[in-house]
């Protein structure tokens, strides 16, 4: 299958090309795409929906601060947040990996990559693509807790005020970090680093373009969510009916009767198509991670220069 015309990555992109051509790449590649993501994230997924399940019925209708209060055993709370965090890490590299890789193989090819061929690529990185995604989450977590433990501290100490704003805070030093190694995957992949020169290169292209790179991340993530509210509103309105359901029959006492195993069926397909369309944002980050190299390096210009000058040989 031949493109009517490729979508070129290595130039020079605003904040509303970025996003058009995510789509558009998406629109062109969505069936060849489709086919590695099956091949290469299809497990990751099945164990991430399963440990959505599990987080799901072990929060629903849970009061958790009566809970900690009265020595109630949260095992299952811990485990399950444990595992969905652990197998998230684990879909999301592969997933940005994957779709990495397959923009490589369409960049170096000029056309559609052939799939098996990207497949049998993805699956021997299979083990640096897990370490940058776990690296990346332990930096995600020393960033957090440290400023999540002073506050603790501080909150121990009986300024319960100045304690919870210094949790609050937290959230600006985590910004800065989750943009700053927003586009590791995408450097891994086309620069071929170690995870700790990945890391480092990843951060120096965004040093002066953390703003714009923060806000297209932003606006991508809004669209991401919008499109993704669609696949809950039938766990709204099912929640609503057992919710007006509860009250008619007076027995609102117990919360989680409006958690049965149909709010739960619905939650984890929600969830489900959301994490499908994480894939956009991993396109869009490499678009990003172009953008930012062709501002720093001007690759993709002096290999058309170098083109032309072959051509004209």
């Amino acid at each position: 299958m031949t493109l009517t015309k490729l979508v070129e990555f290595r130039k020079q992109r605003e904040l509303g090309q970025i996003i058009s051509d995510t789509f558009t790449f998406l629109r062109r590649n969505a069936k060849p795409l489709l086919s590695v993501l099956v091949r290469t994230c299809a497990i990751p997924f099945i164990l991430l929906i399963v440990a959505v399940g599990f987080y799901t019925k072990s929060t629903a209708g849970a009061n958790f601060l009566t809970s900690f209060g009265d020595g109630s055993d949260m095992s299952s709370f811990f485990i399950s947040v444990a595992c969905l965090a652990i197998v998230g890490i684990i879909y999301n590299s592969m997933l940005y990996g994957s779709v990495s890789e397959y923009i490589k193989a369409y960049i170096a090819g000029g056309d559609v990559p052939d799939p098996t061929t990207v497949v049998d690529t993805i699956k021997s990185k299979t083990g640096t693509f897990l370490g940058l995604g776990f690296t990346n989450l332990l930096i995600i977590l020393v960033v957090a807790l440290v400023p999540v433990g002073l506050g603790g501290a501080i909150f121990a100490t009986g300024s319960e005020a100045i304690g919870v704003l210094v949790v609050i805070l937290a959230i600006f030093p985590l910004l800065y970090v989750y943009v700053k190694l927003s586009v590791i995957f995408p450097t891994l992949i086309n620069k071929n680093l170690s995870i700790k020169e990945t890391i480092k290169e990843s951060s120096s292209l965004i040093k002066d373009e953390w703003w714009m790179t923060f806000i297209t991340l932003i606006i991508i993530g809004f669209l991401i969510g919008v499109i993704g509210f669609v696949f809950q509103v039938p766990v709204v309105i099912y929640t609503l009916i057992k919710t007006i359901t509860s009250v008619q029959s007076g027995s609102m006492g117990d919360p989680t009767a409006l958690f049965d195993n149909v709010y739960l069926v619905l939650q984890v397909l929600a969830s489900a198509m959301n994490y499908i369309l994480y894939t956009i944002l991993a396109i869009s980050t490499n678009f990003i991670y172009f953008n930012l190299n062709e501002r720093k390096n001007q690759a993709g210009s002096l290999d058309q220069i170098n083109n032309i000058g072959s051509d004209n040989a």
